[in-house]
């Protein structure tokens, strides 16, 4: 039962009361704990129950974010970093705490050692003019959140997830939410676990509906797990151990995770080895495949759990732009060349070059990234999804080009589906006047699909590989993927 003035209001938690801020049509409830504070004894530990607290908690501002920050000011995302120890927390936000309306609950980017959900891109605001309540959430970030340490679990980013999903069961109905209908949303690592989470028996009930943009495959095997948590142990001089790594200050782990990358041009052609020739995992930390809270066949994974409703797609250059550094190195006319060189098969080398017949080797290059880490795998998804019955998998190519790069890069998508077009920073990903009507298209989309609804277009089949483009004009096409799927079958093939 929610009380207050015109300015604040409260909710009672299970935990305890909060106090969050009246809006016009939103009231926003900021770094609510949905766990104990991750030290001491918890650290390393799995997601345990907040202690409660007396009166009423303030809750009208982010809380403590596990990222320490990023590493300069030039990333497209205003993402607030907040001290403090209790880093496992939420906002919520709501139109109308007596109301009973569909929840999304959203998942932050940030390669899995990064980001927060405090900015003004991930306000819940126009989702509540649409009749929805957003929860936005922490998680351990990095080694901490998914490194490998003898005698801690597995996955604890995870875990950390689905401790806030039974939050949500537990407590939405008091800020206006259904519990019965709740969606979990992410983008790019955010979207990565929520394929996990598809795929995680325990967290099974805890959510009706999912959406996915711009998912990299979780595919780090526990073998190379415990090889990276050596490896981190060793250069932070560390006994790898529970007790060593409860020793060692988050800013400790955080650099010695900065340190495994390379400026040079050697190791950023080692890494676009890695994410071209499927030899290594695309990223040193996410989603283990660990037998215990996900499967250890992937294939499992890529299925999910077919019976709740997948949206799912990408933009259609995500990381075009990753090759820049190196393109004064490569010579024009040998794309193909440079492509096989880096562990891609033949016959898809030598497509790449006729299917954009005027990109540089570089870009060629980013393109086959933009594939291989993000394109195919949501192609992979809606195809092994849909040889259940019971799957309802949607498919979406953002295609629209942004003026500042002239391409559809990765993130750019998102001030559309959140409706934030005029939010902090956009205009550096977006330009200056991005179009409105792709934004009400794309939001609204998503809001009847949270809501319990069609997204607007037909569902990818087997036979009728049906996506929608989001562009200007939008459209809806029956395989606007096709060079996707064919490089899926070169590539299952090689």
């Amino acid at each position: 039962m929610a009380a207050g003035t015109q300015d604040t209001v409260l909710v009672a938690t299970r935990a305890g009361t909060v106090r969050g801020v009246a809006r016009p049509g939103s009231l926003a409830f900021r770094g609510i704990p949905y766990a104990a504070a991750p030290v001491g004894e918890l650290r390393f530990a799995a997601p345990a129950p907040h202690p409660g607290w007396d009166g009423v908690r303030d809750a009208m501002e982010n809380g403590p974010t596990p990222s320490l920050g990023p590493v300069g000011d030039a990333y497209s995302i205003p993402e607030p970093v907040v001290s403090g120890s209790e880093v496992l927390n939420l906002n919520v936000f709501t139109p109308d705490t007596a109301a009973r309306l569909p929840v999304y609950v959203w998942v932050h980017g940030g390669s899995y050692v990064g980001g927060s959900p405090g900015g003004p891109w991930f306000d819940g605001a126009t989702f509540n003019a649409s009749g929805v309540v957003v929860v936005t959430i922490t998680y351990r970030l990095g080694f901490e959140g998914y490194g490998d340490v003898p005698g801690a679990p597995s996955n604890r980013a995870l875990r950390d997830m689905i401790a806030a999903l039974e939050w949500v069961q537990e407590n939405i109905g008091d800020f206006g939410g259904d519990p019965g209908r709740v969606t979990l949303g992410g983008q790019s690592a955010g979207a990565g676990a929520v394929l996990a989470l598809l795929a995680a028996p325990r967290a099974t009930g805890l959510f009706h509906r999912a959406v996915s943009h711009s998912a990299p495959l979780p595919d780090i095997d526990v073998a190379t797990a415990q090889r990276v948590g050596r490896d981190l142990a060793s250069a932070c001089g560390v006994e790898h151990t529970l007790d060593g790594w409860r020793g060692v200050p988050r800013t400790d782990v955080v650099a010695a995770e900065r340190a495994t990358g390379s400026a040079d041009l050697f190791a950023a052609l080692a890494n676009l080895y890695r994410m071209l020739s499927g030899e290594e995992p695309v990223t040193t930390f996410g989603p283990v495949l660990d037998g215990d809270l996900l499967p250890e066949d992937s294939q499992d994974l890529l299925q999910g759990n077919p019976g709740i409703p997948l949206m799912l797609g990408a933009t259609s250059h995500e990381f075009n732009r990753v090759t820049a550094p190196i393109e004064r190195y490569l010579a024009r006319g040998v794309g193909a060349a440079v492509l096989m060189g880096l562990g891609v098969p033949p016959a898809l080398a030598r497509a790449y070059p006729r299917a954009f017949p005027d990109w540089n080797p570089a870009e060629l290059l980013g393109q086959a990234v933009t594939d291989r880490v993000f394109r195919i795998p949501a192609v992979k998804v809606s195809t092994a999804r849909a040889a259940s019955p019971a799957s309802h998998t949607w498919l979406w190519d953002f295609r629209w080009r942004s003026p500042v790069s002239g391409r559809a890069v990765h993130c750019v998508d998102l001030p559309f589906a959140w409706g934030r077009l005029n939010a902090e920073r956009v205009q550096r990903i977006a330009g200056a006047s991005p179009p409105e009507t792709l934004q009400r298209e794309v939001h609204s989309a998503i809001a009847r699909f949270v809501n319990g609804g069609h997204p607007g277009w037909q569902p990818f089949g087997p036979e009728q590989p049906t996506a929608r483009v989001w562009d200007t004009p939008a459209w809806t096409g029956r395989d606007p993927f096709r060079f996707e799927r064919i490089a899926l079958e070169v590539l299952s093939g090689s």
